[in-house]
């Protein structure tokens, strides 16, 4: 049976647009404890996050799916209902290439630039997600070694993705993607693992 040990941690409002094929971008610069984001595996479990996400870093059309997930905590239950396969991986260190995808990430124009700016030599990470979702919502205790400002965990227990369905059709993630990668294919891919 197929399973997955690796968790990406993303703000829970972006996994639900994720699972409800509302988007398909991920854009990334790593946590405090990380010198840069980068993409251990091709395929991972996506983990909600309820820390540091806020309806005013969001664009507005994204708000009312954070005022309909739970408001839970980081330091609880891991609650696993998806996870995602890696599409494309870009970096970007340009700001006119962060302004010509504005339309296509969940995040406001000033929030991205916030994050472009932070760690300037660092570049921003946009991931091209195509999202399966779990036959039902799988439950993991929370460890200590999971917390923090880290985008990536390791789990101790797999999770099995089988019965797992896409959130998108072929047809619906080829158009939801397309004027996005139409603008990333031209950046530098950023290395993904295996």
């Amino acid at each position: 049976m197929d399973s997955l040990r690796y968790a990406l941690k993303e703000w829970a409002v972006t996994v639900e647009a994720l699972e409800r094929g509302a988007t398909a971008l991920v854009v990334r610069k790593g946590g405090i404890r990380e010198k840069a984001f980068a993409v251990p595996k091709t395929r991972f479990l996506l983990l909600p996050g309820y820390e540091h996400q806020r309806p005013e870093l969001v664009k507005p059309e994204y708000r009312h799916v954070l005022d309909e997930i739970p408001d839970l905590t980081d330091d609880g239950p891991l609650r696993f209902s998806s996870f995602a396969e890696v599409h494309g991986a870009y970096e970007i260190s340009e700001a006119e290439d962060l302004e010509r995808l504005n339309g296509q990430h969940m995040w406001t124009h000033e929030y991205a630039e916030s994050r472009f700016k932070w760690r300037p030599k660092k570049p921003l990470t946009v991931l091209v997600l195509r999202t399966y979702v779990l036959p039902e919502t799988v439950e993991l205790p929370f460890r200590e070694g999971y917390g923090g400002c880290k985008s990536w965990i390791e789990l101790e227990d797999s999770v099995s993705i089988g019965g797992a369905r896409p959130a998108l059709s072929d047809e619906d993630f080829d158009g939801l993607t397309s004027q996005a990668l139409g603008v990333l294919r031209g950046l530098e891919p950023a290395p993904v693992g295996s």
